[in-house]
């Protein structure tokens, strides 16, 4: 079970090293997350090598936090369901703790809650222009 195991992770590295430019463009199978790692080589920058690994590795499941604080899992961009999961310790009752779904933000008021939150062009570009022809589709 165990060689198996080990040629399927094989496997995984070789595909992976060949086809993926990150693990946002990799899917890995059910039960396994996308990791990237570098990979020793003779002429640094090394390039990275993407390798699906079990859950049980995956965000706080093998993390541990000071007393006191909590692990928050922020999930990385991926496709499919098999992302990796960030691990970070905070104290509890904090937005630093809370998790919000997509479009909302964490507010203290006074204790932490997700809010609906819609980002305006200006917000999420500062003050970098659109070219003409992006300014003509945001008029339509």
């Amino acid at each position: 079970m165990r060689c198996c195991w080990q040629a399927s992770l094989l496997f995984s590295l070789l595909v992976a090293s060949c086809t993926a430019e990150s693990c946002i463009d990799k899917f890995c199978p059910p039960g396994t997350f996308c990791d990237e790692r570098l990979g020793p080589c003779k002429k640094p920058p090394c390039r990275p090598i993407f390798v699906c690994l079990p859950d049980e590795f995956n965000g706080c499941a093998r993390h541990s936090c000071p007393s006191g604080e909590v692990c928050v899992e922020r999930v990385r961009p991926c496709i499919g369901k098999s992302c990796k999961k960030l691990p970070s310790c905070a104290k509890p009752g904090t937005c630093d703790a809370m998790v919000c779904p997509p479009s909302h933000k964490c507010e203290a008021d006074p204790t932490p809650k997700c809010v609906k939150h819609i980002p305006t062009v200006s917000s999420v570009i500062g003050k970098a222009q659109l070219a003409g022809s992006q300014r003509l589709a945001m008029r339509v």
